[in-house]
């Protein structure tokens, strides 16, 4: 540390006790080299001085630093500690490993410098930061750490040789972000079974469709993985597929287990599901369009669904999907007034639709899904 502090003092302190030599007058040999030893003494004793000073203002200037800090060579071995870094992860961390003392790994990192912030800025050469480390104190106690390092000395080759790292404690904001993904994971649990509970209610309703929700939310979102959609986007499904007959609740029991055909009347009545379904989940703040997808699931490409006659692009895509998983369970499941026509049927009708009623793209992704990737409900 001594070494790397001297590189870089200003020595103007030092240069100044060669400025008596200008003044020399005439003298005999043995009274020049008195002088000369007298001149050398003093070199030393300055310069020591004023590498003193400057180590002891470098130090300084370091200790004055609110964040924790460690000087290490090319072997990850840490030459220097602020009292900072020492009081939380122990007074003999120098010597050691960064590994070792401040990871507590029991050997040292790998040679990949992916692995390791500070492997890395000596193979780059350059400045690394992390957002977020895991450490253990000498109490064994786990903190939280945004990281930097960076180099800061070079040998006679020009190759790195020293870098410095700089951690900030970020444990507390930490701690705080895990407690409010917990939160978000329990309520998003809660929601979850309070969604599946509805459902659950509106199928004790219907005995035929017992189940229908479930299947056509497990295709649906076989679907939109086939198709490469996102998380989100696959989530929205799950979650407006599970309740997207919500508002047959509002329909007689007779006419959702009517075996026979409906009449105009009653079709009518079953037509108004998807508005009322909207009407009950509109007021819930969910994090995606639950109401929308449900209100729309039974609109078709060319204009021709209900409620709203929407066509093409008009209809959200999770809705689209929604639609085409329904009409697929629907099909090859029994009903009231019909037995189940089978998955063949149901492949016929969307593949004959497709671009009609039915967005091709979606059709092209749901065969795939039972035809080359094998897939199937139950």
């Amino acid at each position: 540390m001594k070494t790397a502090m001297m590189n870089n003092c200003d020595f103007l302190e030092v240069d100044s006790i060669f400025q008596g030599s200008s003044k020399a007058k005439h003298v005999g040999p043995s009274q020049f080299f008195e002088q000369l030893r007298q001149g050398q003494s003093e070199i030393t004793v300055d310069s020591r001085e004023a590498l003193r000073r400057c180590e002891a203002k470098y130090l300084a200037i370091l200790e004055s630093v609110d964040a924790y800090m460690t000087l290490v060579d090319s072997n990850l071995k840490i030459l220097w500690a602020n009292e900072k870094t020492k009081k939380l992860f122990g007074r003999d961390i120098v010597g050691k490993t960064c590994c070792q003392a401040i990871y507590s790994k029991k050997k040292i990192c790998d040679n990949s410098p992916s692995s390791c912030m500070t492997r890395q800025a000596f193979s780059n050469n350059r400045a690394v930061k992390r957002p977020s480390l895991k450490m253990k104190t000498k109490d064994g106690k786990i903190m939280y750490f945004e990281g930097s390092a960076k180099v800061v000395s070079r040998d006679s080759d020009g190759n790195p040789s020293l870098v410095v790292q700089v951690y900030k404690d970020i444990t507390e904001r930490k701690l705080a972000e895990e407690v409010v993904h917990d939160n978000m994971k329990q309520m998003r649990r809660n929601l979850d079974c309070t969604i599946r509970a509805i459902s659950r209610t509106v199928e004790t309703r219907d005995a035929y469709t017992a189940g229908h929700q479930n299947r056509t939310t497990e295709i649906a979102s076989a679907i939109a993985f086939e198709m490469g959609l996102s998380k989100q986007v696959i989530d929205a499904i799950r979650m407006a597929g599970v309740i997207h007959d919500l508002g047959k609740i509002s329909v007689p029991a007779e006419i959702l287990s009517k075996p026979g055909k409906l009449n105009d009347s009653e079709f009518s009545l079953i037509k108004q599901h998807p508005q009322t379904g909207y009407e009950i989940l509109e007021g819930i703040d969910f994090k995606w369009a639950v109401a929308d997808i449900v209100l729309q699931h039974h609109e078709r490409f060319d204009g021709s669904g209900y409620p709203h006659n929407l066509r093409g692009d008009q209809i959200m895509l999770e809705a689209r999907i929604l639609g085409v998983a329904d009409v697929i369970e629907a099909m090859a499941s029994h009903r009231p007034y019909r037995p189940a026509l089978g998955i063949d049927e149901a492949f016929e009708e969307i593949t004959m639709n497709k671009g009609v009623l039915y967005d091709s793209d979606v059709v092209d992704a749901a065969i795939d899904l039972f035809t080359i990737r094998g897939y199937q409900f139950h």
